[in-house]
């Protein structure tokens, strides 16, 4: 991946812009581990797939536009690659301490 520059050329390659997705990712508070990015890069677009981890109760069609929105615009300003697509997959969804879970045997709520 190159980027045209004023006097020469910036080049991310694609294990890096991976990286830098992943860490976007894994920002929100909501996003509970490390998020599995994919990213498929021609030129200078790019196409982004996140498998999460989700906390509940979180709203997961919010979380995901605001994920897709925070992930397709930091990528552009950080790598200058225009994120045409990111696709966001609950893969598993964490319920907050202590809700839902059965006290242990012996133990009250």
């Amino acid at each position: 991946m190159s980027v045209p520059a004023a006097r020469g050329t910036t080049t991310i390659s694609d294990r890096a812009f991976t990286r830098i997705a992943e860490e976007l990712a894994s920002e929100d508070e909501n996003v509970t581990g490390r998020a599995h990015v994919s990213a498929s890069v021609s030129g200078a677009v790019a196409a982004v797939h996140c498998d999460l981890a989700v906390r509940y109760p979180a709203p997961v069609p919010r979380l995901a536009a605001r994920l897709r929105e925070h992930i397709r615009r930091r990528l552009r300003e950080l790598t200058g690659i225009a994120v045409e697509n990111v696709d966001i997959e609950v893969v598993r969804l964490v319920p907050e301490p202590g809700r839902g879970q059965r006290p242990a045997p012996g133990e009250s709520r």
